[in-house]
């Protein structure tokens, strides 16, 4: 056999122990050098394939597909920039904890440092973003270089999912020629029965709740937060929701859960907290003695200064993956138990609380809810209205990705306490704007339900390649476009006072001036814009209707947007002051 045959043999060995062990997508982008791994990926029936034509597209879009599914995803790329283009993706999924297996083409060593083309220092090339390095050799097509491919594949895979998920790198120097059109004999190197040739069970977080159980006894004023939580929910996103409310509503517990959690539900959900907490006296009465704390922090800033800033409370944290999610290093207990399992083994032994101690938060909220209520239901579509919205409308099957910035602020502020809330995603890991599209489109691919996305131009601008995905790869997503003339979430900032108006504004702000009606098109879109409340959810029920992927455009201005928000923390912060009627919070 020649070296293109042992190249193709090893490689088919590799692809079929991936789909042996679980793997069920990949991502291509086109190039020569890479053609081998793209072509051995694309004949396995047991791969979903979808082709980019970018690659920090692909990237993202594997992220996304990954984040929905809970499983990993391959990407392969040809040499040189390339490979470097999925950098980006590497590190969100480094930070959110989310498996991709990047698997990069290469020239062998003796092209590479003397001027051949396409050819970069690709060994290592995401540095500590990788979990694992491997650069693959070339080998013959024996029965033990068989048996090793078989092995690796099993390892590459296994260690994505394994303790803290993450990102596999594997680099494959290929040497022309690149293609064959041998028909390749059959392989039997496999294990019978199709089992993976290596089979490694992750290891499981402890389910024994006595460690929580003794720290919770004797408490009296208990907190749950909940923050973004994605790998308990990919299997069944409602089970730690289900447990979290259910414990909470039997202890007299206030639930304070970020949507990206799938958790604020129940009768103990306190939705508004990030409202509730901008209010000095409030967010200095309602002092616990103890913080149970689940997934990461949630975005909520008002949130996380409060948690930071209770110096007596204990705060323990139910972190499996070791997370560490502790920027104010206030973490007195740092627990390797399964959240669902551990906070369910509590039902049976509930810790006392503090007679009203709920019911005191829950006046509050109440009186929150109704002071946002005010000031946003007058019909005017702004970008909290959007996201309101959105809360009530969405089906319970539904998914929603919402970029970073504003946007998943506004879903944190306003998103209502649902007994059937749909699933939130964001790539909040590295907390940036690139590739948000993508990874939408990637989710979708993952979701039978409707997906929609929720956008600044700023970010749909930065992704708007990403958009290709809809033709190309027959995806349906239904985008809420907020195009408000730039990053509306530097107006609310410091910076926006610096430096000249003018040069905040080209330099900071960076309106597009994009016609997305015309970008749309471009993709093959359908797009509407929309001017008040009744227009948007109808646009929106036509668009989930559709058997195709729209842009709903929602337009506003800055300044206005800013003076909203200005506005809606005023309202709550005379509802619940002594002085209008409002509960003392307790003592």
């Amino acid at each position: 056999m020649n070296s293109v045959t042992d190249t193709y043999l090893l490689l088919r060995a590799f692809v079929d122990e991936l789909a042996r062990c679980g793997m069920r997508a990949a991502c291509t982008s086109p190039g020569s050098r890479c053609a081998p791994l793209v072509l051995s990926l694309a004949e396995e029936e047991r791969l979903e394939c979808f082709s980019h034509v970018d690659e920090r597209c692909s990237g993202f879009f594997a992220l996304g597909l990954a984040k929905a599914s809970g499983l990993p995803v391959v990407v392969t790329c040809t040499s040189g920039t390339a490979a470097a283009e999925l950098l980006p993706a590497a590190i969100e999924a480094r930070e959110a904890r989310v498996p991709l297996l990047l698997l990069t083409a290469d020239r062998p060593p003796e092209l590479r440092e003397n001027g051949a083309g396409q050819a970069i220092d690709q060994l290592k090339l995401f540095g500590d973003h990788a979990k694992w390095f491997f650069e693959v050799g070339s080998h013959d097509a024996s029965a033990e270089r068989l048996r090793w491919m078989r092995t690796l594949a099993s390892r590459a895979y296994w260690t994505t999912l394994e303790g803290r998920p993450g990102v596999v790198h594997l680099n494959f120097p290929l040497r022309e020629p690149l293609v064959t059109d041998e028909i390749l004999p059959a392989d039997l190197s496999g294990r019978p029965a199709g089992a993976p040739y290596v089979r490694r069970a992750p290891v499981q977080a402890s389910t024994d709740a006595a460690p929580l159980r003794e720290i919770l006894a004797g408490c009296t004023r208990g907190v749950m937060v909940v923050g973004r939580d994605e790998r308990s929910s990919a299997g069944d996103a409602l089970a730690l929701g289900r447990a979290a409310g259910a414990f909470c509503s039997a202890a007299g517990w206030p639930l304070l859960a970020d949507p990206l959690s799938g958790a604020r539900r129940g009768d103990a959900a306190i939705a508004h907290y990030d409202a509730l907490l901008r209010e000095p006296r409030v967010s200095s009465s309602l002092e616990p003695d103890l913080v149970l704390r689940v997934g990461d922090l949630p975005v909520s800033k008002p949130l996380r200064t409060w948690l930071a800033g209770l110096a007596d409370a204990r705060q323990v944290a139910l972190d499996p993956e070791g997370a560490w999610q502790d920027p104010a290093s206030v973490l007195s207990d740092s627990l390797a138990l399964d959240p669902t399992a551990a906070i369910s083994g509590l039902q049976d032994d509930l810790p006392p609380t503090e007679e009203d101690w709920l019911a005191g938060w829950r006046q509050l909220d109440e009186l929150a809810a109704e002071a946002l209520h005010g000031i946003l239901a007058d019909g005017e579509l702004s970008e909290p209205a959007v996201a309101a919205e959105l809360g009530v409308l969405l089906p319970e099957d539904a998914t929603l990705f919402v970029a970073s910035s504003m946007p998943v602020r506004d879903i944190e502020t306003v998103w209502p306490a649902r007994e059937d809330p749909p699933r939130v995603l964001c790539n909040r890991g590295a907390n940036g704007i690139d590739g948000t599209v993508s990874s939408a489109f990637g989710a979708a691919a993952a979701h039978r339900g409707p997906t929609v996305l929720l956008i600044g131009d700023v970010a749909l601008a930065h992704d708007i390649g990403g958009l290709l995905a809809a033709g190309r790869l027959g995806l349906k997503l239904t985008i809420v476009l907020l195009d408000n003339g730039g990053g509306g979430i530097f107006d609310f900032l410091p910076i926006s006072q610096a430096g000249g108006r003018e040069i905040y504004t080209r330099h900071i702000a960076t309106p597009t001036g994009l016609d997305f009606a015309r970008a749309a098109a471009l993709y093959g879109l359908s797009h509407e814009r929309v001017a008040d409340v009744h227009g948007f959810r109808a646009a929106l029920e036509r668009a989930l209707a559709h058997d195709h992927s729209s842009i709903i455009e929602v337009h506003g201005e800055r300044s206005a947007n800013v003076e909203l928000h200005a506005r809606m923390w005023d309202a709550v912060s005379k509802a619940i002051s002594p002085s209008a009627g409002a509960a003392t919070p307790p003592a």
